[in-house]
């Protein structure tokens, strides 16, 4: 089996243990679900925390690098994981609906 060659870019994640091991295990997830699908280079993600009123607005921005194409999303969620499976998945459809898209034009 041939190792990942994509990379992981995380920024703006300053968070506790629990929160980072949860973060990493749906990232790890989605990066095997792309690899399957595509070589990438890189998955680079952004987290911006914003207080509103007593909890916390997080915005995720991502961004996917596969081939020449760069694939991006943002969401906007009060939950962290829910919002950062969201972008997941988002840049997952997007990669897969453009691999389906280009071989349809062949």
């Amino acid at each position: 089996m041939a190792e990942d060659k994509g990379k992981i870019l995380l920024s703006g994640f300053d968070l506790d243990e629990a929160e980072k091991a949860i973060c990493n295990n749906i990232i790890q997830n989605y990066k095997h679900k792309i690899s399957e699908r595509a070589d990438f280079e890189y998955i680079k993600l952004r987290l911006r925390k914003s207080q509103k009123g007593k909890t916390y607005i997080h915005e995720i921005r991502a961004d996917l690098k596969a081939g020449n194409q760069v694939f991006n999303t943002k969401t906007t969620d009060f939950n962290l994981f829910s919002g950062l499976a969201e972008a997941m998945e988002k840049l997952l459809n997007e990669l897969v609906h453009k691999l389906r898209t280009s071989r349809q034009k062949k």
